[in-house]
């Protein structure tokens, strides 16, 4: 969708108190998660809205000169998108709740810790998302500079990874709240992952020595469908780039 595209929010979840508003697209918000700006009509905000929850108002389709008079956004809108979606200045505080709520479901569904920079909140990735996240990144610039072991608690079964990524524009980095979360001030995206296999989930397995940032337990897991897909990544990133640590720093 271009700048200037009057359209509908429809399907979301989370915030569905925004469906059915209308505004206009002020340009790609967050391209790695195919979000876009829209500026709201009722009260002038900026969301970064996925494309599939939103529809091209019919007026616009039908009506070539409507399209044009909205065809190029102003500069300062772009800008409020990004800033919304990745504000340069902002707050960050340790959040041990979290890391206790993160660090207690065995659910695979919640096997790595994210944070959402549109919506400023945080979210978790089973394998096949993340794994399909981490391709992303990397389609759009990013890659991974970053792995170090983390714990939470004394149990050696609670092992985790702190996985960060950076774009090669590093004015596009800004201070990272999961790292910072886990004692570490990193500039980039960073993901806090657990160590349990990324097929069977089973806790303490072993780490992917082909990029460091994945793991399984068996060669059977590897050979799953999980595993194959992640050969895909294993490709992209290079080691030998990646900065890593012996110690284990103990979060909580």
């Amino acid at each position: 969708m271009k700048a200037g595209t009057r359209v509908r929010i429809k399907g979301l979840v989370s915030a569905s108190h925004h469906n059915g508003k209308t505004g206009t697209i002020t340009g790609t918000s967050a391209p790695a998660e195919g979000r876009v700006g829209v500026k709201l009509d009722d009260d002038a905000r900026v969301l970064a809205i996925k494309i599939g929850n939103l529809e091209i108002l019919a007026s616009q389709s039908n009506s070539t000169g409507s399209s044009d008079s909205r065809s190029t956004a102003p500069s300062s809108c772009a800008s409020n998108s990004n800033s919304t979606s990745m504000p340069k200045e902002r707050t960050l505080r340790r959040d041990n709740a979290l890391l206790r709520e993160f660090d207690g479901s065995p659910d695979p569904n919640v096997l790595a810790l994210y944070y959402h920079y549109a919506d400023r909140a945080f979210d978790c990735f089973n394998a096949a998302e993340y794994n399909t996240q981490m391709m992303r990144y990397y389609d759009h610039g990013l890659s991974v500079r970053l792995v170090i072991p983390r714990r939470i608690g004394s149990s050696e079964s609670n092992l985790y990874l702190l996985v960060g990524l950076q774009h090669a524009d590093t004015d596009k980095n800004t201070l990272c709240e999961v790292a910072f979360n886990c004692g570490r001030s990193f500039a980039g995206i960073s993901m806090l992952v657990k160590r349990r296999c990324f097929a069977c989930n089973r806790p303490r397995s072993a780490v992917c020595k082909s990029c460091l940032c994945a793991c399984f337990c068996s060669e059977a897991c590897e050979n799953s469908d999980v595993g194959k897909d992640h050969r895909k990544l294993c490709g992209l990133i290079d080691t030998s780039s990646i900065v890593t640590e012996d110690e284990c720093v103990q979060l909580l």
